[in-house]
């Protein structure tokens, strides 16, 4: 997909990762937009542009972390549910439809309906954790392992706040959920330090008031409500830029926090808006993730 490359070029030309940054593996965590496996979607068009069988990917060649590893000389992830499988070079935690948010979350504000995929940060985190020995041994020997190795954290939040829209809540109420999703990804991130992680990005989520899907389903009558520029839906992508400036809060917290740390913001949002401000500079049409 043209957005996965785009993307791509964003983080290249942020984060500077080239052949010559040397890391030992890399390790992703998060959701549609980055399983490269642990969710299965069978059939094409899923992967026939690139690997030409259905790999899993919610795309039809590869994702964004997909370019990462090979800009950086690893192998594509393989899914962490993968089996007889090496994982000294990295493994992929994501899950298709995977919110940030425990399923307690959801149940507790009547909202299990939409829910199918129990794999939280918190939960990706654990079988990262629990996997962890068997790459690279003794606690601080993982320390030094990790202290070579690139960790995605991300996106998350997607799933969340579409389990409120898609459950009939009202913008409001989804909107009290970002305090919990951008803690929970920050506690991830901190756990993920605490195994001895040093270098770490973590993705904004995308402008939602663009995507096809929301425009369909609550398209509105009144031209207010839309961006003049973009035509974009203003409410959903005030959810995403409210989601983001919490983020970046948690993010500015954990670099005070851990001084030693890189911890990298890879702005999805804003490239995603300039992608529908300015089709015609990526070579697309005017339609966002059409």
């Amino acid at each position: 997909m043209k957005l996965s490359i785009v993307l791509l070029l964003f983080l290249v030309s942020s984060f500077h990762l080239s052949l010559s940054q040397c890391y030992n593996a890399l390790f992703n965590f998060g959701d549609s937009l980055s399983d490269t496996g642990n969710v299965v979607i069978a059939g094409l068009p899923y992967g026939m542009t690139y690997f030409g069988h259905h790999t899993g990917r919610c795309s039809d060649g590869r994702l964004v972390i997909d370019f990462i590893a090979e800009g950086i000389g690893l192998p594509h992830l393989l899914p962490n549910t993968a089996k007889n499988a090496s994982f000294h070079q990295g493994a992929n935690f994501a899950f298709i439809a995977a919110p940030a948010l425990p399923f307690d979350f959801f149940h507790q504000r009547g909202l299990s309906k939409g829910l199918w995929v129990n794999a939280s940060v918190h939960e990706q985190v654990d079988r990262f954790e629990k996997l962890l020995p068997s790459i690279c041994g003794t606690p601080q020997e993982c320390k030094d392992f990790l202290s070579k190795s690139l960790l995605v954290v991300g996106e998350f939040g997607g799933n969340d706040y579409n389990t409120g829209i898609f459950g009939g809540r009202s913008i409001i109420e989804v909107s009290t959920f970002a305090p919990h999703v951008t803690q929970a990804v920050a506690e991830g991130v901190e756990r993920l330090i605490g195994l001895g992680a040093v270098d770490v990005i973590v993705p904004s989520v995308l402008p939602v008031g663009c995507f096809p899907l929301y425009l369909t389903l609550y398209n509105s009558s009144n031209p207010e409500d839309y961006g003049p520029k973009t035509g974009c839906a203003r409410k959903f992508n005030a959810l995403s830029w409210y989601h983001n400036t919490l983020l970046r809060r948690q993010i500015h917290r954990l670099r005070q926090k851990f001084p030693a740390v890189s911890i990298r913001y890879a702005d999805f949002y804003a490239q995603g808006f300039d992608f529908a401000i300015n089709p015609l500079k990526y070579g697309e049409s005017p339609a966002l993730l059409n």
